[in-house]
């Protein structure tokens, strides 16, 4: 679940990129290391993962940071939990739901309150 919403988050963001790009100059062919590109071919390949063109960023939700410190908290516990004998805790096993409740609970921010955590910062 934790790996899904990752996913999801992924792909909404690549998407969010390609579009917020500026279309490619108007030439018809631009040789680069002996191959000819097309011009559509540059937004993806040359512009597309060049962190120097921020065109939007991710406002993360409230219950996000949330989820992100309840994950982390459930990592350190369970890598430690063989080492101090409490691998059936009760407290292990309560961490796990929580971490799956914020999980989901932060998914659904991100659904219901969509274009409000992308912000647009460049359209060039």
């Amino acid at each position: 679940m934790i790996v899904l919403r990752d996913i999801v988050l992924i792909v909404a963001v690549f998407y969010v990129r390609y579009k917020t790009l500026s279309p490619p100059l108007l030439c018809s062919r631009l040789a680069f290391h002996n191959h000819c590109l097309h011009p559509d071919q540059m937004r993806t390949l040359l512009r597309y993962f060049n962190p120097c063109y921020a065109t939007a960023q991710l406002k993360p939700t409230f219950i996000s940071k949330m989820n992100t410190a309840i994950q982390l908290i459930l990592v350190a516990a369970s890598l430690a939990a063989p080492v101090f004998n409490y691998v059936d805790s009760v407290y292990l096993q309560t961490i796990w739901c929580i971490t799956a409740f914020t999980t989901a609970t932060s998914a659904y921010s991100y659904y219901h309150y969509g274009r409000k955590t992308v912000q647009v910062i460049n359209n060039k």
